[in-house]
């Protein structure tokens, strides 16, 4: 067993000898919280021989715990993440003296890029925003670009991905049927309360279901009324 602070640690009732062994105990240290500390000293140790995922769960405990200068090195370690990625490409966005990074929207879209590819929600995001605002450059219209983002951030379950893909195809493509089936998926996810936005999305969600419902049964009633009248039948009352 190994010590730290007074508790003793083992791997499945024995001493831990390898990195990944090392890495493990960090791990359930830092998910589990009970031994605050314990889990950089473990991660440390397997990071010293070049473990992969405790180099990237430092940089992404650096990073969150605001010791930037600390987390770069890391992040950049470990680009081939799509959490590092877009910790970087954060960094770059709005710049950080503290790691010696400038502020420059070309790497930080280059970095969400990445970030994005590898398959982070949270990057599509971002670029679907930096689209539409212009501020990265387009081959086609901001709105496909957006919508393309927000579209694979939705189909990974994402709840704002899901709401923002509904308001492109509602208010830019005026197509409320797809807009409807987002929506819906949207009031539907479990993970749409335990957004930060997720009371506000769920009343829009609601707000818009309802309209294009309405919209939806006035279009039936009008076209029963073709078929039932027909324009030729209809007298000066219509």
């Amino acid at each position: 067993m190994v010590q730290w602070q007074g508790t003793n640690f083992t791997v499945d009732g024995h001493e831990p000898t390898s990195a990944e062994e090392y890495y493990r105990i960090g791990l359930h240290c830092w998910n589990s919280g009970q031994h605050p500390g314990a889990e950089v000293h473990f991660l440390e140790s397997a990071a010293s021989t070049g473990h992969s995922a405790a180099i990237e769960l430092l940089g992404h405990i650096d990073y969150i715990q605001g010791r930037y200068a600390s987390a770069v090195p890391r992040l950049r370690h470990s680009s081939g993440s799509p959490r590092a990625a877009f910790y970087l490409a954060s960094l770059y966005h709005h710049g950080c003296p503290q790691a010696g990074i400038v502020e420059s929207l070309d790497e930080a879209a280059r970095w969400y890029g990445r970030s994005a590819d590898l398959g982070e929600p949270e990057a599509m995001l971002v670029l679907g925003e930096l689209y539409l605002e212009r501020l990265i450059p387009v081959s086609r219209t901001p709105a496909e670009h957006a919508l393309e983002q927000f579209l694979a951030a939705a189909t990974r379950n994402h709840p704002y991905g899901q709401y923002r893909a509904a308001e492109i195809y509602r208010t830019l493509y005026q197509d409320n049927e797809r807009a409807a089936v987002m929506y819906q998926s949207c009031v539907d996810n479990p993970m749409t309360a335990r957004h930060a936005l997720g009371s506000m999305m769920t009343l829009q969600c609601q707000a818009h279901l309802r309209e294009i419902g309405a919209l939806r049964a006035a279009r039936l009633a009008q076209q029963r009324r073709d078929i039932v009248n027909p324009t030729q039948r209809r007298s000066d009352f219509y």
